[in-house]
């Protein structure tokens, strides 16, 4: 992980009502509170756990799917009721990313590179390969027709470095 990435232990914010960031930012950092109701809160928490699902599993992309389901009815159901979400995973830089990134391809009708590059310019973000083939292949479902380059959409999300973990 590069130093940059470990330093990351505060959420930042993707949108209005979503933050990102890595297990420290999960219990090291504070979301800006948007109620008047004090010192008093109840958290939610969804745990999902999409990993590496391998495809060879069979199962893999639908698992995937049904993750990802949970994951956007979760944030739905918090913005709708005018509560910020934290999406943050171990190290903070693939899964989370890819998580909030699938969420405003499906739900916010973004491309893959403009979801991406949303969160980049917000977020220090490191795909990992398995993570970058998920989106590319949700791109490719959410726009069967679609001009979709998978190949090009794919190295986009290479970071300029060229470190990935």
């Amino acid at each position: 992980m590069t130093g940059r990435l470990s330093r990351v232990s505060v959420p930042l914010s993707v949108t209005d009502y979503i933050f990102v960031g890595n297990l420290n930012a999960a219990y090291n950092g504070l979301i800006p509170c948007t109620c008047s109701r004090g010192t008093r809160h109840s958290w939610s928490r969804l745990k999902v756990d999409i990993g590496d699902v391998p495809a060879a599993l069979g199962d893999g992309p639908a698992l995937r799917q049904r993750c990802f389901e949970d994951i956007n009815e979760c944030i739905d159901a918090s913005t709708e009721k005018r509560k910020r979400v934290l999406v943050h995973c171990r190290d903070g830089f693939s899964l989370a990313p890819t998580c909030i990134i699938q969420y405003l391809m499906v739900k916010q009708n973004m491309r893959l590179i403009a979801a991406y590059e949303l969160l980049r310019a917000k977020y220090p973000v490191n795909i990992r390969e398995c993570h970058q083939n998920v989106l590319v292949s949700l791109e490719r479902a959410l726009r069967p027709c679609g001009n979709v380059n998978p190949e090009l959409e794919a190295k986009v999300l290479v970071p300029s470095s060229g470190v990935v973990s």
